[in-house]
């Protein structure tokens, strides 16, 4: 966990804005690109020349919002916009997402993840599953995997990597095993789904852990070439979005202070998961944040945690299929 001195430091030293880069005529799909981290990335990749911009996002009216707003700050024709409906609450909504975008675009260089949720209180969604779980790692999973014939075929034709980002926190690097009831048989995905053992900051913690997992279970089993499809995961810092918007009122007085002097903006975070997009095949299956790749933990290069790896990437991929069928291979 970063120390406020950790976060006064970053918030005045943000990472380096992506300028360099050029996504000219390239297609970037952004989750979540109404608002927060997201809607800033979208707004980065249209100043740097993205077309087509899909904004994901959960209502058409949001989309317009959002497309609205990114015409406002950067100029970009209106033209560039494909919008899409994705409810990451609800699996069949990820299914009929991805089929839509693979008969709508022909082509598509940059996937990158950002929706997701932190309630403050256990949540679950029409399907069974805390609403974390569900939507930043189970639907995530899906979505990834959905979109990975769509990547490589882009990447193949282009003679260029195309490029899958999942938007994660240096949280998952905290974690403490003894969360985890293994000892007892519980996993990864049972320990999210606790009511009983909920608790907002160390479900926050477990599902970047969970996320971490995924993106290393889809690259062993279905991207390994970093030639066809480079995929990472970035931490942009603590920043100052709408992310609390279901806080109590004294929660989000508090964290409007606190965000205020020790948070980033959205636009600084967002430099970072543009900038992830943007790393070479040094970057396949790495964590990028401040401009560097960070090692991982040593949890997760221990045996416990690569035991648990694969447990979790199994039982996601189960729980998976038994929800969408032979839709995942």
């Amino acid at each position: 966990m970063s120390s406020p001195s950790d976060l006064w430091h970053a918030a005045r030293n943000p990472p380096a804005n992506p300028t360099h880069l050029s996504f000219h005529n390239k297609a970037v799909l952004v989750t979540g690109a109404n608002s927060g981290l997201g809607h800033a990335s979208a707004i980065k990749y249209a100043s740097l020349g993205a077309n087509p911009l899909i904004l994901a996002v959960r209502t058409q009216e949001k989309g317009n919002q959002a497309k609205s707003s990114i015409i406002q700050a950067t100029n970009c024709s209106p033209d560039i916009f494909l919008i899409e409906t994705l409810e990451l609450t609800n699996f069949a909504s990820v299914q009929k997402f991805a089929s839509r975008l693979n008969s709508s675009v022909p082509k598509l260089h940059v996937a990158q993840l950002v929706a997701g949720v932190s309630p403050p209180t256990y949540k679950k969604t029409d399907e069974g599953y805390e609403e974390s779980t569900q939507v930043s790692v189970l639907s995530t999973a899906l979505l990834a995997i959905l979109l990975l014939p769509k990547l490589r075929e882009t990447a193949r034709a282009e003679g260029e990597p195309s490029h899958l980002s999942f938007v994660n926190s240096i949280a998952h690097l905290d974690i403490k095993p003894e969360w985890i009831d293994t000892q007892n048989g519980e996993t990864l995905l049972q320990r999210l789904n606790s009511e009983a053992k909920f608790d907002q900051t160390t479900q926050y913690y477990l599902v970047k852990l969970a996320a971490m997992f995924i993106m290393r279970g889809i690259i062993d089993n279905y991207a390994r070439n970093p030639k066809e499809i480079i995929i990472n995961a970035s931490c942009p810092g603590m920043c100052k979005t709408n992310m609390g918007r279901n806080h109590p009122l004294g929660v989000r007085i508090f964290m409007f202070f606190f965000y205020l002097v020790l948070g980033r903006s959205a636009e600084a975070g967002s430099r970072t998961l543009v900038s992830a997009t943007g790393l070479g095949e040094e970057s396949h299956g790495k964590f990028w944040t401040n401009d560097e790749i960070m090692r991982p933990s040593k949890f997760m290069e221990s045996e416990e945690g690569e035991q648990l790896h694969r447990e979790t990437w199994n039982e996601v991929l189960g729980v998976l299929r038994s929800h969408v069928g032979d839709a995942i291979p």
